[in-house]
C-alpha cells in the first residue's frame, strides 16, 4: 500500500525487530500471549504512525523519513538489549504462530494468504482502496477531488508498521 501511494518504507525490518523485542520482553516480564502480542503489534503501529507523521505533517520525503526510523529502531534495540539476545520461554500456542502447520501448510503462509485476500478486497471494493490508488496516481488531482491524501498516507504507513510487527 505504501508503494501504491508513491512512498517507500525502509524501516520495515527494524519495525519487525523492535516489535519482536517488545513481544519477547513482555513474555520475559510475565505477560500472557495476548498481552505480549498486543504490545508487539502496538509498537509496530506506533512506529508506522510516526513514519506517517514525518511524511504527512513534517513533509519529509518518505525515503529519508523511513531511513531515519530504520536507524532509530535499530538503535533502540541495541540500547535495550546491549547486543545480548533476548530468548524468553514462550507458550506452545505462541510458537505455533511462527512454526506451526495447518495440515502440510505452514501457519505463516496461511496468515499471509488471509492478509492478501483481505487487502485485495479492501483495495478493490472500498472507498479507502480507491483513495489509496488515487493518492498514488496523482496526489494533486486526488486532493482537489476531495481525497484527504495526508490521512490516507498516514493510515497506510500505520498499516505498514502493523503488518511488519505481525511478521
Amino acid at each position: 500500500l505504501v508503494i501504491i501511494t508513491g512512498g517507500i518504507d525502509l524501516s520495515v525490518g527494524s519495525v519487525m525487530g523492535l516489535s519482536s523485542l517488545v513481544t519477547a520482553l513482555s513474555f520475559q516480564h510475565g505477560f500472557g500471549s495476548v498481552a505480549a502480542v498486543a504490545a508487539g503489534l502496538a509498537t509496530g503501529v506506533v512506529v508506522g504512525a510516526f513514519n506517517g507523521f514525518l511524511v504527512t505533517r513534517i513533509q519529509l520525503p518518505p525515503f529519508i523519513a523511513t531511513l531515519g526510523t530504520l536507524s532509530i529502531g535499530r538503535g533502540l534495540m541495541y540500547i535495550i538489549t546491549k547486543g545480548v539476545p533476548v530468548t524468553p520461554d514462550v507458550p506452545d500456542s505462541f510458537t505455533f504462530i511462527g512454526q506451526g502447520y495447518l495440515g502440510f501448510i505452514p501457519f505463516p503462509v496461511v496468515v499471509m494468504a488471509l492478509l492478501a485476500v483481505c487487502f485485495s478486497i479492501v483495495m478493490r471494493r472500498t472507498r479507502f482502496g480507491r483513495h489509496v490508488y488515487a493518492t498514488g496516481g496523482n496526489e494533486t488531482a486526488a486532493l482537489l477531488s476531495g481525497v484527504r491524501t495526508a490521512r490516507v498516507k498516514f493510515i497506510v504507513y500505520a498499516l505498514s508498521g502493523a503488518i511488519a510487527a505481525l511478521a
